[in-house]
């Protein structure tokens, strides 16, 4: 399994607070925001008092509390408080102001109540003879702070974790891609030198006449034209991958008659299984289903693949055949065979480019179940597998019926 190195981890952490202390930062912006308003409010209500005594109108200040703390006591001139519920702490908070006078004192100490803010801002009341009459203190609850944080923290957390998850996600993503594609080159080289340097081993023992027997030269000669076919096989089956997985490749589909892409399957199979003792047999519902809408040639070479294919894994008096079934505006064609069947730690692994089996497959190329694939794909259909080692395999894939 690939990880994150370790620097990787440091910057994921490093960045996580450095957009929390962004987030405490602001709060603290929007704290001292507020700072500057109250003490501008406390000095219009010291303005006030000072000329009037009173305070006639309280609009700007209903989410506050006035008190004026004289030398014969405190008066509350308006509460937005509860009696009960009133910040009888921020008491320490004035008495300790009182005394400085002439400056403006903001505060913000902690209400009975948990968690609880609130707010003080005091301002000096003179006269207008400058002779100092007492302190306007301005109280306001400010708990909606420390809940922006909290919803912050908790909505930046799981932002970061889920921005995280994505880069994670997308980088294991191009890792695997890179680690396929590093995979696909080294496969594509051994399927290409594997039969080169065959050959090239043989024309130089030819070449430098140390084969005079013709049996021996003649199975050299059977070699080298068993391997030339064998690398053009691959290299042709390179190039077709290469073009199907072109997102420019388009596959136009057209109306197709079942006899137009099945007969000539029979006639070439049919064939091929008598000389080798194959039974291959095509039911009769294939011949009976409605027009097919479809690319005639990509369905065409997706059945020869998989044809291809049980033909290496069915034994000499096995059994192939092709059948379907219909519902609604869908046929499914299932392409069934009595071979040794796929190990269920192969399967997952059967439409990767390169694949082999093990069993009774030399020669293959590996390509073709991933050409099958990528057929299926460009045609938008669907492909899956069931099969039981021992007793074969069964290939099913959907090909949607002209609709009349």
């Amino acid at each position: 399994m690939n990880h994150f190195r370790p620097e990787t981890y440091v910057r994921i952490v490093l960045l996580y607070f450095l957009f929390l202390f962004a987030g405490i930062f602001t709060v603290y912006i929007i704290e001292c925001r507020m700072h500057m308003d109250m003490n501008d409010l406390s000095r219009t209500a010291a303005a006030e008092l000072a000329e009037n005594g009173r305070i006639d109108d309280y609009e700007p200040y209903l989410t506050s509390s006035i008190l004026y703390y004289t030398e014969d006591g405190i008066e509350t001139i308006h509460t937005y408080y509860d009696q009960k519920e009133f910040p009888f702490v921020l008491y320490a908070e004035i008495y300790d102001s009182y005394y400085a006078r002439q400056r403006t004192v903001y505060a913000l100490p902690f209400t009975l109540r948990p968690f609880a803010f609130v707010a003080v801002s005091a301002c000096p009341v003179f006269d207008t003879g400058g002779t100092f009459l007492g302190e306007v203190y301005l109280c306001q609850e400010i708990t909606y702070l420390p809940e922006i944080f909290v919803a912050y923290f908790l909505l930046y957390t799981l932002l970061y974790l889920i921005i995280v998850f994505c880069a994670w996600t997308q980088w294991k993503s191009r890792h695997e891609i890179e680690n396929i594609y590093h995979q696909y080159i080294a496969n594509i080289s051994h399927e290409l030198k594997t039969p080169i340097a065959s050959i090239q081993a043989i024309t130089e023992t030819l070449s430098e006449g140390l084969v005079h027997d013709e049996a021996t030269l003649s199975r050299y000669y059977g070699i080298i034209s068993q391997e030339s076919r064998q690398l053009e096989h691959s290299v042709l089956q390179i190039i077709e991958l290469s073009k199907l997985q072109d997102p420019r490749m388009e596959f136009p589909k057209e109306v197709v008659l079942p006899e137009t892409i099945f007969k000539p399957l029979e006639q070439l199979f049919t064939s091929r299984c008598e000389d080798i003792g194959i039974t291959f047999h095509i039911e009769d519902i294939i011949w009976q289903l409605p027009p097919l809408y479809t690319n005639a040639s990509r369905l065409t070479q997706l059945l020869e693949i998989l044809l291809d294919n049980a033909f290496k894994f069915v034994p000499d008096d096995g059994m192939i055949q092709i059948s379907a079934t219909t519902k609604y505006a869908q046929a499914t064609i299932r392409i069934e065979d009595n071979g040794c069947g796929i190990t269920d730690e192969m399967l997952p692994h059967i439409f990767e480019r390169f694949f082999k089996s093990t069993v009774n497959n030399p020669t293959g190329s590996g390509l073709g179940l991933a050409i099958a694939n990528e057929i299926i794909t460009g045609l938008e259909e669907k492909i899956w597998v069931r099969t039981e080692v021992g007793k074969g395999t069964t290939f099913f894939f959907t090909v949607p019926l002209h609709k009349q």
